[in-house]
């Protein structure tokens, strides 16, 4: 068994593929520091306190510039023309490695939370989601100082050294990269799709729960509207952020499947041309910059601040058409502090004089207020206007 040579030497070619690599994860390295650095020292307001959204995305951003830092320290290489094995070698394989399984966990995790959220309508506590943050960064450092400090062999040589153009896992422990990189990254891809496609039938209303079993109903396009039976404001608001959100998973797919199938024909010991894998792995390597600008698009499609539900199901008045067509409508919880000032409906039915004078309204025009609507289970039910 060939052990890693200690150094290698650049071609014209590999330097210029390699300095192209180093720019794709560069963006990737400076769009996450610059929102990282936003988001805990420029903002002061706490939104979306009622889910755990913006910790798990934290922790993706994180895993993100992992590997966007992996992939830059091959600028030291370039200035070097070559590759030198050692301590730093290695570091930027363990990097690579860890930002690389990250991304792919924390893209599943948030896959996860959205389909606790939107499918099963559950709320997990702050408690659980810090032993799940604990759990998975646990792992991912595991799975990292694994190889080095458990599996490498001196008849295999160094786990983490040269590898073709930079560093990483080493070919002599070939199936280490397989079970212990690949198959996390397929898997967590795999599960994505399946989830978000679940979450995402469930909030349409493809997927229905109707006495306590679980049914799928497609209409034709022109009848689409019927899918929307049920909803009211807050319920096409959630469409929208799982619409939004299954985008993380999509990205991941795009930027992950290009060089999957580079890394597999090289497997099978093909010749693969420059070109080809400059454009797969750069790719690959602006994946944290393609979250970043996910996150900023995210923000239109999150509600207010405090208005995130509560994801239980104790409407007490429902439509009989929505609950013949087993749509379960989110509910919303009243802050604490608007609570107290807003006037009892049940008082007022039982004292009309105590009524405030009649506030003064304003006529809008046809063509602003008709821009939002609620469904007829916001004008029949009770609960469902109570989005404050």
């Amino acid at each position: 068994m060939a052990v890693s040579p200690p150094f290698t030497i650049y071609s014209e070619t590999d330097r210029t593929t390699v300095i192209f690599l180093v720019v794709a994860g560069l963006i990737s390295l400076v769009a996450l520091l610059v929102l990282l650095a936003a988001m805990f020292f420029l903002s002061k307001s706490k939104k979306y306190t009622h889910t755990h959204f913006q910790a798990y995305i934290v922790c993706l951003l994180l895993a993100n510039a992992m590997q966007a830092w992996g992939n830059t320290m091959s600028f030291k290489w370039v200035q070097q023309a070559g590759v030198v094995d050692g301590p730093f070698c290695a570091a930027q394989g363990g990097l690579i490695q860890g930002g690389n399984i990250g991304s792919a966990l924390w893209s599943l995790i948030l896959s996860l939370h959205l389909f606790n959220l939107l499918f099963l309508r559950y709320k997990t506590s702050r408690m659980i989601s810090w032993w799940i943050i604990a759990f998975v960064w646990s792992f991912i450092f595991t799975i990292v100082f694994l190889g080095p400090v458990g599996i490498q062999t001196v008849a295999r040589g160094p786990y983490f050294g040269i590898e073709r153009l930079s560093c990483w896992i080493t070919d002599n422990y070939r199936m280490e990269q397989i079970f212990l990189e690949y198959l996390i990254e397929y898997m967590a891809l795999f599960l994505n799709v399946l989830l978000h496609t679940a979450t995402l039938m469930r909030v349409r209303g493809n997927l229905l729960r109707v006495d306590g079993k679980w049914r799928l109903r497609f209409v034709p396009l022109g009848d689409s509207w019927q899918l929307a039976l049920g909803r009211d404001f807050t319920d096409s608001t959630m469409l929208r952020l799982a619409q939004h959100m299954v985008l993380y998973p999509l990205v991941y797919a795009a930027t992950i499947f290009p060089v999957s199938f580079v890394r597999l024909a090289q497997f099978r010991g093909a010749d693969i041309p420059a070109w080809a894998e400059v454009v797969t792995v750069s790719i690959f390597n602006l994946n944290g910059f393609l979250n970043v600008l996910l996150f900023f698009g995210a923000r239109r499609f999150f509600p207010e601040p405090g208005s995130i539900p509560e994801f239980t199901v104790s409407r007490k008045d429902v439509d009989a058409v929505v609950a013949q067509h087993g749509v379960t409508p989110f509910t919303l919880q009243r802050p604490a502090s608007e609570a107290s000032s807003v006037l009892d409906i049940s008082q007022v039915q039982a004292d009309p004089v105590s009524l405030p004078p009649p506030a003064v309204v304003h006529e809008v025009p046809e063509r602003v207020s008709s821009r939002r609507r609620f469904s007829m289970a916001s004008i029949n039910s009770v609960t469902p206007l109570n989005i404050f």
